[in-house]
C-alpha cells in the first residue's frame, strides 16, 4: 500500500495581515541580575505606550553588531528578531516581516492570578524624596513558595510619572493587574525580583526616560500547516 500525502492551510487560524503599534516612551535600565554562578550588569531598553500597557518592545546586547529585540503582546503574539545596533534607534518604524519569527502567545498564566495579589507599600524614602511603591506577592504558604521556587516582585514609582500606566512585563503581572486595578500609574525607578528564599536577585534601576514616536509594524504567525497522509 503506497502512502501519499496532502497539505491543508487552516486559513481560518491566522492571515498574513500586518498589526501596528505605537510606541511614545523610551526607557533605559541599569539591570543587574545575580546568580548563585555569576553577578551581570547589563542594559536593557523599553519602548511602551504610556496608554496602552498591553503590549512592549524590550531591547539588550545580541553580540557586537547586533541587539536582541523581543516584543510581546501579552494575550496575543510574541516576537525575537535581532536588529543592528548601528540601525535601531535611527529609525521611527521597526517592521517584523517575517512570520516564521512570529508566535501566537498562549498566556497559561490566567488561571494563577487567583494566587498572587498587590500589596501597595509604605512609602519609600531614598536619598530623603518619597516614592510610591507596590509588590507582587505570593498568597500560598511558605512552604509552596519554596517548593516552586516562587518569588516576589517590588516596584518603586519614580514621581511625577502618573501619566504612564505601570509597566507590567510579565503575563502573570499584567493580567493581576487587569483584575485587581489596584496600583498606582506611573513608570517604575527602581524593580527588584525576590527570589524563594528572599534574596534579590534582579535588580533593575531607571537611568532615562526619553519621548518617542515609534511604530512596529508586525505580520501575524505563518497559517498552520498540516500533513494529512492518505491512502
Amino acid at each position: 500500500m503506497r502512502i501519499t500525502a496532502f497539505v491543508l492551510f487552516m486559513s481560518f487560524s491566522f492571515s498574513f495581515g500586518q498589526k501596528s503599534y505605537e510606541f511614545d516612551t523610551l526607557l533605559e535600565y541599569e539591570c543587574r541580575f545575580n546568580t548563585s554562578k555569576s553577578d551581570t550588569l547589563v542594559t536593557q531598553y523599553i519602548y511602551t505606550n504610556s496608554k496602552d500597557n498591553s503590549y512592549y518592545i524590550t531591547v539588550r546586547g545580541h553580540d557586537k553588531l547586533n541587539y536582541s529585540l523581543e516584543f510581546a503582546d501579552i494575550d496575543n503574539y510574541h516576537s525575537v528578531v535581532k536588529v543592528l545596533r548601528s540601525q535601531l534607534f535611527n529609525f521611527n518604524l521597526i517592521s517584523i516581516d517575517n512570520c516564521k519569527n512570529v508566535h501566537k502567545m498562549t498566556n497559561r498564566y490566567k488561571s494563577k492570578i487567583r494566587n498572587y495579589a498587590f500589596t501597595i507599600q509604605s512609602d519609600t524614602i531614598i536619598s530623603s524624596k518619597t516614592y510610591k511603591s507596590y509588590t507582587l506577592k505570593y498568597l500560598k504558604s511558605k512552604r509552596k513558595k519554596k517548593k516552586n521556587k516562587i518569588g516576589t516582585n517590588h516596584y518603586i514609582i519614580k514621581n511625577n510619572t502618573e501619566y504612564h500606566l505601570p509597566i507590567l512585563t510579565h503575563p502573570l503581572t499584567y493580567n493581576e493587574w487587569k483584575k485587581e486595578n489596584n496600583i498606582p500609574n506611573g513608570i517604575y525607578k527602581e524593580y527588584f525580583f525576590y527570589n524563594h528564599n528572599d534574596k534579590i536577585t534582579n535588580h533593575h534601576k531607571l537611568k532615562k526616560i526619553k519621548q518617542v514616536a515609534v511604530k512596529l509594524n508586525l505580520v501575524k504567525p505563518c497559517p498552520l500547516i498540516i500533513t494529512v497522509p492518505t491512502n
